[in-house]
């Protein structure tokens, strides 16, 4: 699939041309990685410079088998090379973009139904003043990108040391991070409906952009789920977690190996909590936000 440019015929022929415009600029930077030949993960050799990159699967898994061939990456991502406090230039002779690509290859292959010969990358390098934009127009030309909007905490830091962190979902759906082998269950979803979410995904991804995939999108990502679990309230005396739908909990935290104590949770309608249905929140799956750390 190649994303095409605005259609020219619904421009008014007397909008003046602005090649420092917003959307111009995001188009540029779209086309100036589209234009860089795809790299096999797992041969990537360290470079220096910081700036943007994409993520593409060729391998076998049946639920990615429709974005091979195509130019509609899992994952997009950036690396900023930094700048200085003191209004110095970025460091550029630093692999940042590397060691950020580098550490994908790692979760990749700590994933247990996954395989870094099963990727390629797609890098191109830019100066800090463009990167911040540069991640945004991808997003928004591949849209929803899995690994960044439905299937998230692939690129996440890992949250702190607390028995109740939750799995993120890309840890439910490619489990074997040693980070994630502690982690109750995904909070909102269990497996299958975070799978079934990926599949609906997909299609969306594949249309050309303009309003009915504004509209696809829109109506998938405001779709409410009763919740699995979720911490007590500030003002809950009962530390433990709250469970709304038990046999999710317990099937789900059994099928990773962990069992928690009967004790150690309780369920809502023993403690009069509602669960009312959520839209998914894209930073509630337990891990810290995308970073270039």
């Amino acid at each position: 699939m190649s994303i095409p440019s605005s259609d020219a015929s619904s421009r008014d022929p007397y909008d003046r041309f602005n090649p420092l415009g917003l959307a111009q600029l995001s188009e540029n930077l779209r086309s100036a990685l589209e234009a860089q030949p795809k790299v096999a993960l797992a041969g990537l050799q360290p470079f220096t410079g910081a700036g943007l990159y994409a993520l593409y699967y060729r391998g076998e898994l049946p639920i990615y088998q429709d974005l091979r061939d195509t130019n509609v990456p899992l994952y997009v991502g950036k690396a900023e090379a930094g700048n200085s406090s003191y209004g110095d230039p970025p460091n550029e002779q630093k692999p940042k973009l590397y060691k950020r690509i580098d550490k994908h290859r790692t979760s990749i292959s700590e994933a247990n139904n996954l395989s870094i010969d099963d990727f390629d990358v797609r890098y191109v390098l830019l100066d800090d003043v463009w990167i911040v934009l540069g991640e945004r127009a991808l997003l928004r030309a591949y849209s929803p990108v899995l690994w960044n909007t439905l299937l998230t905490g692939f690129g996440s830091n890992p949250a702190g040391g607390a028995r109740t962190n939750p799995r993120s979902f890309w840890d439910t759906l490619h489990p074997g991070r040693p980070r994630a082998n502690n982690y109750l269950c995904n909070r909102l979803l269990t497996r299958h409906e975070i799978e079934t979410r990926v599949k609906e995904g997909i299609p969306v991804s594949l249309m050309d952009p303009g309003a009915s995939r504004d509209q696809a999108l829109a109506q998938l990502r405001g779709r409410k789920y009763q919740p699995v679990w979720s911490l007590p309230s500030k003002k809950d005396k009962d530390r433990r977690p709250i469970v709304y739908r038990p046999d999710a909990f317990i099937g789900e935290n059994a099928a990773f190996g962990v069992l928690p104590e009967a004790d150690t949770w309780r369920a809502a309608q023993a403690s009069g909590e509602a669960g009312e249905e959520a839209i998914i929140d894209e930073v509630e799956d337990g891990e810290n936000p995308d970073s270039d750390d």
